[in-house]
């Protein structure tokens, strides 16, 4: 089990620094096209109809893209001073590993939803750049999917904590230091 566990760990990392890597190429062209269109819009008076739909839909796959690498470091809202009274007792990890599923199922349940939009998508063009909407869709069960990823090796890391009364430590990636281990 340590061994799958370590594959997913690697499988994890990869694909969420990839999705990081895209996404932080992505907020770069969303900067420079809003700066391109502020510039035409008051230096010029002269306004393109695209540039603020166009960084819309890439504001919409760069916080998709970002949001598997949030969840895998445990980025997530949480009351400290609560967790802090449970922290390091099985009530905790059992408790930790059924939000856990919780999240895995959900996780699962908006790949489908997902899925779904795209086909709904199809038939939608954008008003200005004319694209399908399943183009801007497609990110939908892709960050869903590696969020979900991510999600399936904290359930098996929390499982094996629980059971084994240890914890596996996580693989300290060069970009990622906040990994949290459970």
């Amino acid at each position: 089990m340590p061994t799958f566990i370590a594959l997913l760990d690697r499988i994890n990392g990869m694909t969420t620094r990839w999705a990081g890597y895209v996404a932080t190429l992505l907020l770069a062209a969303m900067l420079g096209i809003m700066i391109t269109h502020v510039f035409f819009r008051y230096v010029l008076s002269d306004s393109f109809g695209w540039t603020e739909e166009l960084a819309r839909f890439m504001m919409v796959w760069m916080a998709f893209l970002f949001f598997p690498a949030a969840h895998r470091q445990g980025l997530n809202a949480s009351l400290e001073i609560v967790t802090d009274w449970f922290r390091d007792s099985v009530l905790w990890r059992l408790l930790q590993l059924l939000l856990e599923l919780c999240i895995l199922a959900v996780l699962i349940w908006c790949i489908k939803l997902g899925f779904e939009r795209i086909e709904r998508g199809a038939t939608i063009a954008s008003l200005s750049l004319g694209i399908s909407m399943a183009t801007v869709y497609y990110v939908l069960p892709l960050s869903f999917f590696l969020t979900a990823l991510s999600s399936f090796e904290r359930v098996l890391r929390l499982g094996y904590s629980l059971f084994f009364n240890t914890t596996l430590p996580v693989r300290q990636t060069p970009d990622a230091d906040n990994n949290v281990e459970v």
